[in-house]
Formats: structure tokens, C-alpha cells, sequence
């Protein structure tokens, strides 16, 4: 599996650029808001950037990438975890993975507890990435979907975003995104009669200095992931006061 990422990576950076991101940009470009993109605008292509969200749709990672991809110029190489017993085990979710995401979808997650050690093997490989040079790496602190009525109360962090962290030390960006739907058809329709909006709010980096003394154990990396959720949902606020302004 590592291998086949290592022989598509090349090829998937030029379809993600011109294939994949061309047509999301066409179906969302009207319905997804992003604030907030001042904060990052220093960004450059050659860092080592986690990107931390909320997760409410099967799109809130798609629609912040693109975002920052046609707002900043950041051009790095994407990488993008993944729970594996849709992308990775259905002939369905093989395709979207390799053509809409240039095979970018990646390393994946399994749930069972018997693949525990392939997960401890895909977490290290997130940090090889995050280590070796320019990348964006898209994460989900809460580790899934959230499925909750509120879409402003998280769901528990999982230590593992603690562990990128704590190993490799990147530019933490956090972002509050609500308003996609899982529904592909229903978004793009939205995009194009304007009947709903997707506002993503995108927080300065995260100051990293109150974890630098931290030793790296699984207590830590729970206490950094547990402080990520947290900036994420104080970005929530921001969120809600631009959806009053808009009257949406």
C-alpha cells in the first residue's frame, strides 16, 4: 500500500491541481465562505503545515484545501488520513479516493482492534511526511465524522493529532467549518442557487510553545489534541456571528 502512495504521488500532485481541484472549485466556489485567510496569508509554499478541523461532512476537508490552494498559492503536496473501511475496502471508495483525490487519501484508519498496529504504522508515516519537507496535512482532531445535532459541540479528541505535534512540530492551523451537507448533487445545486452557505473560518497558527516542554506520551498528546479542539470551537463563534450578519 505505501509503495503504490509512493509511485501515484507525483502523478496525483498534477491531477488534484488540474482535474480535481478545477471541477470542486466549479460546483463550490459560490457556496463555501472562507474568513480568516488574512491570518495564514504569510504561509508559504515550502512549509510543513497540519491542518486541523471540525467534521461534520464527508467534503469539510476538500472544501478547506481548495481554499487554500486557490486563496494562498500553497502548492505543497497534500496529504490526507483517511478511515479506511470506506476508502480502502469498497471498490466505491477506492475511486473517489483515486480519482478525486489523487490517491492522496492517505494513510487510512481502521477501527478494528485488530488492525491497532497498521494504525500505529499509519500515524508514524503522517509524521515521516510531516518531517521531511513541505506538505499540507489535513486532520480531524475528534477522529470522525460528527454526526451530533449540535454541530457546535465536538465530539472527544483523539491523541493521535497530539502525536503529530509533539513529533514533528509543524504550523498548526485550525479551522471551524459547518455548512456542507453529504450529499455531492445537493452542494453543488446550493452552490448555484445560493439557497445555503458553507462558512470555514481559519484561525491564526496555533502558538506551539506551551507543549515544547511536553515529553511525548500518550497523556500529552491528548492534552495537545483536547487544546486543538478547543481552538477550533472558540473559531465556531466567529462562524455563528458571520452567519447573523448574513442573515443565513
Amino acid at each position: 500500500m505505501d509503495a503504490l502512495y509512493r509511485r501515484v504521488k507525483p502523478a496525483g500532485d498534477g491531477w488534484l491541481h488540474w482535474v480535481s481541484e478545477s471541477w470542486m472549485t466549479l460546483g463550490s466556489g459560490r457556496l463555501v465562505v472562507p474568513l480568516g485567510l488574512e491570518r495564514i496569508a504569510h504561509l508559504t509554499p515550502q512549509d510543513r503545515v497540519l491542518l486541523v478541523s471540525n467534521h461534520r461532512s464527508f467534503f469539510d476537508m476538500y472544501m478547506l484545501l481548495i481554499a487554500i490552494h486557490r486563496k494562498l498559492a500553497l502548492r505543497q503536496p497534500v496529504m490526507c488520513p483517511v478511515r479506511g473501511d470506506f476508502f480502502y475496502d469498497r471498490p466505491a471508495g477506492m475511486a473517489v479516493n483515486l480519482l478525486v483525490g489523487g490517491g492522496r487519501m492517505f494513510p487510512p484508519f481502521f477501527r478494528e482492534p485488530a488492525k491497532a498496529e497498521f494504525n500505529k504504522w499509519a500515524l508514524a508515516r503522517v509524521v515521516e511526511e510531516l518531517k521531511s519537507g513541505p506538505i499540507v496535512v489535513g486532520f480531524h482532531p475528534e477522529g470522525r465524522r460528527n454526526k451530533g445535532p449540535d454541530p457546535y459541540t465536538p465530539l472527544p479528541a483523539h491523541p493521535g493529532v497530539g502525536k503529530l505535534v509533539l513529533e514533528a512540530w509543524p504550523i498548526v492551523v485550525p479551522v471551524f467549518i459547518h455548512g456542507m451537507s453529504s450529499d455531492i448533487l445537493a452542494d453543488i445545486r446550493a452552490n448555484y442557487t445560493g439557497e445555503r452557505k458553507a462558512i470555514a473560518v481559519f484561525g491564526a497558527p496555533v502558538d506551539l510553545a506551551p507543549f515544547r516542554g511536553m515529553t511525548n506520551r500518550l497523556a500529552n498528546q491528548k492534552r495537545v489534541a483536547d487544546r486543538l479542539v478547543e481552538i477550533i470551537f472558540d473559531l465556531a463563534h466567529e462562524e455563528r456571528a458571520a452567519r447573523r450578519e448574513r442573515g443565513l
